[in-house]
């Protein structure tokens, strides 16, 4: 239920006091259901970083027309699975859409053949990222997808045991801080 001062907020013309609403961690779904629908992107991507948005507005903002806009749905955790997949064909958000712990498997394993970089090395990070896709990401030819792999804490022992002998130094210097290589 929207509350009065929040309807009031919502219709201010000032655009700092719709943007305070879409940040305040008290604001009600419905409010920011409403704000999702501002003029303004910076009020739309604060409702979609909001944690108490719906996945249904979540829904409504992937199609924003602003790439800003959607980057914040790709790496919400409210976002939903139907969601995450239509967006994981959007060039300019597809990057977030692979460090989403939520995105399936099968799209990280798609996107883990991208020729983005970035892509890449989200998916490396991703602690939803399965120890197959680490091993084939652990063979990329760029050193910053494999220091990513490097770096996340699920990646299984025998792949940081390749990557401890990598020819980039950053790589190897990552693997001895591995949590799982600790003694």
């Amino acid at each position: 239920m929207i509350t009065q001062e929040e309807l009031e907020s919502i219709q201010s013309s000032d655009e700092n006091v719709r943007r305070a609403l879409a940040n305040n961690p008290e604001t009600s779904t419905e409010a920011l259901d409403k704000l999702s629908e501002d003029e303004n992107q910076f009020v739309r991507a604060r409702v979609a970083a909001h944690i108490n948005t719906s996945s249904e507005t979540l829904d409504k903002l992937s199609k924003d027309d602003s790439p800003f806009v959607r980057e914040f749905v790709a790496e919400h955790p409210n976002t939903n699975v139907a969601t995450l997949i239509a967006l994981s064909e959007d060039s300019e958000v597809v990057s977030w859409v692979a460090g989403n712990a939520n995105t399936p498997v099968e799209i990280l394993d798609r996107l883990s053949s991208d020729n983005d970089v970035f892509v890449k090395i989200s998916i490396a990070v991703n602690p939803s990222t399965t120890p197959e896709i680490l091993n084939k990401l652990s063979k990329d030819e760029d050193e910053n997808v494999r220091a990513a792999v490097a770096k996340n804490p699920i990646t299984p022992l025998d792949i940081l045991e390749r990557l401890s002998k990598d020819a980039h130094e950053e790589v190897r210097k990552i693997v001895s801080e591995h949590p799982s290589r600790a003694e």
